[in-house]
């Protein structure tokens, strides 16, 4: 059995655990490129060989360089990019067709942007496509042009030659502003496609260079300060929560600049649902120590409860922690939705303490790096998640722009849980 390098060994420990990509180098060249979200704790799996690859990379890998990114969206388009550049022995040796994916974009006009393996079919996917890739991760690929298809629009319709193509109206994902909507219009809109294949190809252009890792590019070239401000966004993005500890456990928890919060609403126990809503802290009109926060109403979310037992309506009321934990689990699931700073979540001990648990249930080593979570119970005006032990803080005695931010938080989700219920009431009752 062979042995590690001891030289590897220690850079393996020194890893920061940040996002990033990995490089075994051997003798004869560059053997292996990988990436992670947290490059310590991937690296850390390499220290046994339980697998062919390990142990070849034990005998043979002589000296290891890490690349630290801004999130795991960037370490992805890396590592593709140094696969291609570097065409590393064991990316190639051990790479499998069926798991390896690649961005196509099909047709001139207005490309189609399609994910598939190294050999596109049916046959009208394959009229010349441009493919960018190899990608090994396939459900970070997917995430990240979920993220990207957010700033940067673009059209996966069939292409021409299949059936269903063209609409005269606009499709679904067009409707929900994930494309443009002129892209597949029938002939009759002809002219307004002419009139808008520009801004359409500008997108599959910034796409393009995003998934070739070339954002530092973009950048200097976009005029645009919103186009500017959505590229910083999808590489600030983190899939899998955050990975750096939190720089200032002051009483002011991380002077965030994102806040989520969480509330429950239900009558007589039953028809129990939940909410959430988002501020952020407005970067002009904040000065020292007073900030603007306004609501980011896109990022909404409602839920129906589902956790509780069949015929165990009767408890809907009484188990509001349980309906906490269900909807801060289903939102956490979702990787492409922006991460707050600071989590609030409606109510006492009980409904912090169910939070806490599903932040731990993820990930037990990693629960301090995630977002801060705190909870607020309106009787007693005390603060929970900012002392050890899970302790109580009075509100009056924190800083008075936190006190605001806390109430203002819980006003807007309040306002809001409580109209979703009463709407999903009205509409059960009277059949709109």
């Amino acid at each position: 059995m062979a042995f590690i390098s001891p030289k590897i060994i220690e850079a393996i420990k020194a890893a920061p655990k940040e996002p990033g990509c990995y490089i075994f180098h051997g003798k004869n060249g560059v053997l292996y490129v990988g990436k992670a979200g947290n490059l310590h704790n991937r690296l850390r799996s390499y220290l046994k060989a339980e697998d062919m690859k390990t142990e070849s990379l034990h005998q043979e890998a002589t000296s290891l360089e890490l690349i630290v990114l801004r999130s795991e969206i960037e370490a992805l388009m890396e590592e593709s990019r140094l696969i291609k550049e570097l065409k590393p022995r064991y990316n190639i040796l051990w790479r499998d067709d069926k798991s390896y994916l690649y961005v196509y974009f099909v047709g001139k006009d207005f490309p189609k942007v399609l994910i598939g393996h190294e050999k596109l079919s049916p046959k009208p996917f394959t009229l010349n496509p441009i493919r960018i890739g190899p990608f090994t991760d396939g459900g970070a690929l997917r995430t990240a042009m979920k993220v990207i298809r957010r700033y940067f629009p673009y059209c996966t319709c069939l292409p021409a030659g299949r059936p269903a193509t063209g609409h005269f109206r606009n499709c679904l994902n067009a409707q929900i502003g994930k494309c443009l909507g002129f892209c597949c219009q029938k002939t009759a809109q002809r002219e307004e496609q002419i009139a808008n294949r520009g801004k359409y190809l500008k997108n599959i252009r910034i796409i393009k260079k995003i998934l070739k890792g070339e954002s530092q590019k973009i950048l200097k070239t976009l005029k645009d300060e919103k186009e500017r401000i959505a590229l910083e966004k999808i590489f600030a993005h983190q899939p899998y929560l955050f990975n750096k500890p939190f720089p200032n456990p002051t009483p002011y928890p991380l002077n965030p600049n994102r806040v989520e919060c969480y509330d429950i609403s239900n009558l007589a126990g039953k028809e129990t649902v939940g909410a959430l809503t988002t501020l952020i802290r407005h970067p002009e009109r904040s000065e020292g120590s007073n900030s603007i926060w306004f609501p980011d109403k896109n990022s909404y979310r409602k839920f129906i409860i589902k956790s509780l037992p069949a015929g165990r309506q009767e408890l809907r009321g009484t188990d509001d922690p349980r309906a906490i934990a269900e909807i801060l689990a289903r939102r956490l699931r979702h990787s492409e939705w922006d991460y707050p700073d600071l989590i609030i979540v409606d109510g006492g001990i009980t409904q912090f303490r169910a939070a806490k648990e599903v932040f731990k249930s993820l990930n037990p080593e990693r629960y301090t790096l995630y977002p801060k979570l705190i909870s607020f119970a309106k009787p007693n005006k005390e603060v929970y998640g900012l002392k050890e032990n899970d302790a109580p803080t009075p509100l009056a005695e924190l800083p008075a722009e936190f006190q605001k931010l806390i109430e203002l938080a819980i006003y807007q989700t309040h306002r809001f849980v409580l109209r979703y219920h009463r709407d999903k009431r009205s509409k059960e009752m009277f059949g709109k």
